[in-house]
């Protein structure tokens, strides 16, 4: 096309919409793969209604992906979207109501069911005119409609993929390779032929009547690294099978079933077995079950789950057997919004069970925490002999990121956990002997090493002993084991760099990205701002009240709820940790994940406040 304007950018971000079940997430799948080849940086954000096959045309069916491009790393979403192409007026009005979109977003539309007695396709053309976005109606190319009857109706999404790629000056035969090993062996060839014609015919139309593109140049600076490119709950089933675990059992739930998948595609290969329970309690129970067999074993589940699963918690705790639980998080309270992110596990994962309940609590950053968060966890349960969480959540669990290759360890025994795992999460390594509530830690059958196993209190015999000295010492010996990793926590990184200042936002797990993004920009600005994300939970690094005490204002930003009466749980936490008056900065229950742009907008309150 003549007169077409290339966008020369170093980042972009863009948006598939589609009706559920039409293939949005899978051509996501494919776009984000072809780029990373091309030697791109991706981040991806899926939004898969919570509905079962809603009804298409209606706002629930809203099914899509939202895709970050840049020639450096990502570690977020980003801010805002530049193009947006959606299937039909339904699903982009349900997404304009998100307000994520640039100023000047372009705006493709595909006027296909303009002719529908429900269409209402000018009310939205006439919103996207009023809100200053950019309009693009088009239609499908006739010899393409033909191919998509013979399909169905589906596979409409090829043709997408085909205008996505020339927009963003992907090589058609980068794309098709993707298309191939996504579905080369799946279809018939007279079916697979037929999309591919498709994703061609959807390029062409690009190629000869959109009127701009982006070109995006690929990574620099290679640090000669394999790189790979995956998700973080494939990243995390990957790192369940190098950290030696071999038993993983589980219920199906969004947002944590997908370990299981993965893992039942492979660890069988590795000497691992995957336990489908009939519920989640039984799932917990066979993971204790086998941990106290030796067998080194781990449970994984989201917030109702993890709620089913609080009695047993308590009683690794008090029968001193190892446990992982990994649990990635999603909309609560009850059922909730279960393809949606949020942060609002923490209380219950840490104060859940009842009674003093003690146990240890990790929040991945990213991918790459993923992959070596199983390992960190093993040697902590082993050693300490406690429920040890990985806190991850729905963002995390769903984005796939171009990374490093990570180390391969294949770990056997726990305590040789190689030392750059430990660094990694700022964790020395711990004491060799650390005391137990019973002596006899014996694996069941090993001769002259009978033990009791009981959710009673017992001394260090082993014997149930309900004297009131027995109690205090259980207590304390099964905290001292968390305060045992206390000591051990080194202090945590502070991005930017700057030890002291104005304001020092704090967040914890996946807010880490958007923190030291904004982090970033307020030092460019010459603001005395800096960050911090917490890996440990629970504990808490010690240095946390000297740290807080060298800038004049401490702020947090969770995806939790919070209120003017009711402070959201990081904050809540650090108060108590710190006596210093940590008050919440951002406390939000959306759905949508953390962006920079919404930490750099409320700082930027406060210094206006402070200037007032």
């Amino acid at each position: 096309m003549q007169n077409k304007t290339v966008n020369n950018v170093r980042v972009g971000r863009f948006e598939l919409l589609m009706d559920a079940g039409f293939g949005a997430q899978k051509a996501g799948d494919i776009l984000i793969r072809a780029f990373a080849r091309m030697g791109k940086y991706v981040f991806i954000e899926p939004t898969i209604p919570s509905e079962i096959s809603p009804p298409i045309r209606t706002r629930p069916a809203l099914s899509g992906v939202i895709i970050r491009v840049a020639e450096f790393d990502l570690a977020n979403i980003g801010n805002n979207t530049d193009v947006i192409l959606a299937s039909h007026e339904v699903v982009l009005d349900r997404r304009l109501d998100d307000e994520e979109h640039n100023p000047n977003c372009r705006v493709l539309l595909d006027m296909c069911d303009k002719d529908l007695p429900t269409a209402k396709y000018d009310k939205v053309l006439q919103r996207v005119k009023d809100s200053g976005l950019q309009i693009f109606p088009f239609e499908v190319l006739p010899e393409a409609q033909v191919i998509i009857k013979s399909l169905a109706g589906k596979a409409k999404n090829m043709y997408y993929i085909g205008m996505l790629a020339c927009i963003y000056n992907a090589p058609e035969e980068f794309v098709i390779n993707e298309i191939k090993l996504t579905f080369g062996t799946k279809l018939k060839e007279e079916v697979f032929k037929k999309n591919i014609d498709l994703f061609h015919l959807g390029y062409q139309y690009a190629r000869e009547n959109v009127p701009f593109a982006y070109e995006i140049k690929n990574a620099s600076g290679k640090n000669g690294h394999e790189k790979i490119l995956i998700d973080g709950n494939s990243a995390l089933a990957m790192g369940v099978v190098d950290a030696g675990i071999k038993l993983v059992s589980g219920y199906p739930i969004t947002p944590a079933t997908s370990i299981l998948h993965t893992l039942a595609k492979v660890f069988p290969s590795f000497g691992g077995i995957v336990h489908q329970a009939e519920d989640e309690i039984s799932a917990i129970g066979t993971a204790i079950g086998a941990y106290y067999a030796g067998v080194p074993a781990m449970t994984c589940t989201s917030g109702p789950g993890l709620s089913l699963k609080q009695e047993f918690i308590g009683y690794a705790t008090a029968a001193e057997i190892p446990l992982i639980v990994i649990d990635v998080q999603r909309s609560g309270p009850s059922t909730g919004m279960p393809t949606k992110t949020e942060q609002s596990d923490l209380l219950s994962v840490i104060y859940g069970s009842h009674g003093d309940s003690a146990k240890v609590v990790l929040g991945v950053y990213d991918i790459i925490d993923c992959f070596y968060a199983p390992q960190l966890a093993r040697y902590l349960a082993e050693k300490l002999r406690l429920p040890v969480f990985i806190m991850s959540d729905f963002q995390t669990a769903n984005s796939y990121k171009v990374l490093d290759k990570p180390r391969i360890f294949a770990m056997e025994d726990s305590n040789d956990i190689p030392d750059f795992i430990l660094e990694h999460f700022g964790l020395q390594r711990l004491p060799e002997h650390i005391e137990m509530v019973r002596t006899e830690q014996a694996v069941p059958g090993t001769p002259g090493k009978m033990r009791r196993i009981t959710g009673l209190n017992t001394d260090q015999s082993g014997t149930v002993n309900y004297f009131s000295k027995a109690s205090q010492r259980s207590h304390a010996v099964r905290n001292e084991k968390v305060h045992c990793v206390q000591r051990a926590l080194k202090k945590p990184e502070l991005f930017g760099g700057r030890e002291e200042g104005d304001v020092l936002i704090v967040g914890w797990g996946s807010a880490k990205g958007a923190v030291e993004e904004a982090v970033s920009y307020f030092q460019n600005q010459g603001l005395a701002v800096s960050g911090m994300c917490l890996r440990f939970v629970n504990p808490l690094p010690l240095m946390l009240k000297e740290i807080f005490s060298k800038f004049k204002k401490v702020v947090t930003v969770e995806l939790a709820y919070g209120d003017p009466y009711k402070r959201p749980p990081l904050a809540m936490l650090l108060r108590d940790h710190t006596l210093v008056d940590v008050q919440p900065l951002i406390c939000r229950v959306t759905g949508r994940p953390m962006t920079p742009r919404a930490i750099e907008t409320k700082v930027k309150e406060l210094f206006h406040a402070a200037a007032a």
